[in-house]
């Protein structure tokens, strides 16, 4: 529901064939083993659930297994809710723009080449805007 919200498809016929949702943080602090070669496969779509306080180390991880730099990414604060928050960026000024817009959990990061599609399935604004019109017809 998070990334249909935001606009997002997880599959996208000649972008990304699968989706992988892993883990972004792992329980007492321990650090992450993940296997970044096979996450770093452009041809898939990656949901990362609680990755925030690791989301350097992901970034940094994902582009030393051979995925571009320049792979679409976004963040996606309080999803699927009044208060979501959709930041869309690149897979290397990921982590500097949760920093910059101080992004908090919960938070939901996307990276893959589908991210690129948020501005033409804009479910979220179009959400918004019924909502709007329906308030208006109501007054």
């Amino acid at each position: 529901a998070c990334t249909t919200y935001a606009g997002i498809p997880l599959t996208h016929r000649g972008l990304a064939a699968s989706v992988r949702f892993v883990a972004g943080h792992c329980r007492a602090d321990q650090p992450l083993e993940l296997d970044w070669g096979s996450l770093a496969d452009p041809d898939t779509t990656l949901v990362v659930y609680m990755g925030l306080a690791n989301l350097a180390e992901i970034q940094q991880r994902l582009i030393a297994a051979g995925l571009a730099p320049s792979t679409p990414a976004a963040l996606i604060e309080n999803g699927s809710t009044p208060r979501q928050r959709r930041l869309l960026t690149r897979l290397d000024t990921l982590a500097a723009m949760a920093q910059e817009h101080t992004v908090v959990s919960p938070a939901l990061v996307v990276i893959g080449k589908v991210v690129a599609l948020a501005g033409e399935m804009d479910w979220f604004d179009i959400a918004q805007a019924e909502r709007h019109a329906d308030r208006s017809a109501q007054a």
